[in-house]
């Protein structure tokens, strides 16, 4: 692919598709005042309902997220209640972040309020437009997702 076509990629992720996105799904600008914690707590929160037990490292890879800012974001969580250190059982070295019912009833709180607030803004599209919404959506997850990590 020639650099153009790539530069109109970029463009349309940052520029517009990116802040387009969230302003019309999450189109509530109160975000901070509806909710208890920021949205790295909830993503962490998310990330550990969705996948069992990981360790910081894990976490911080699959959000982006620094292992300076990791370990204040877990701290923050363990003062909360919403998440808890566990040793790993196959290498002592390793700690693991486990959700607790806690930290499982505010995530769920959390994405149910979300979901509502997408629902509604998203309620003037007809069934197929939002089938291609899902089905883009699907498709941008399948293609980055082969995109390489390091």
């Amino acid at each position: 692919m020639d650099d153009k076509r790539l530069g109109e990629i970029t463009d349309n992720l940052f520029l517009f598709y990116y802040p387009f996105f969230l302003k019309k799904l999450f189109k509530n600008k109160n975000f901070k005042k509806r909710t208890k914690l920021p949205f790295s707590h909830y993503q962490t929160l998310g990330l550990l309902k969705k996948c069992g037990e990981l360790s910081m490292s894990e976490i911080g890879k699959l959000l982006c997220i620094k292992k300076q800012n990791m370990t204040y974001l877990a701290d923050k969580l363990v003062e909360k209640g919403m998440i808890r250190r566990a040793p790993d059982l196959n290498d002592r070295r390793v700690i693991k972040i486990v959700i607790t019912d806690k930290g499982n009833e505010c995530f769920s709180e959390w994405r149910k309020n979300e979901i509502k607030e997408v629902k509604e803004n998203v309620c003037s599209l007809d069934d197929e437009d939002l089938e291609k919404l899902y089905e883009s959506v699907e498709n941008i997850k399948y293609i980055l997702s082969k995109v390489d990590e390091d």
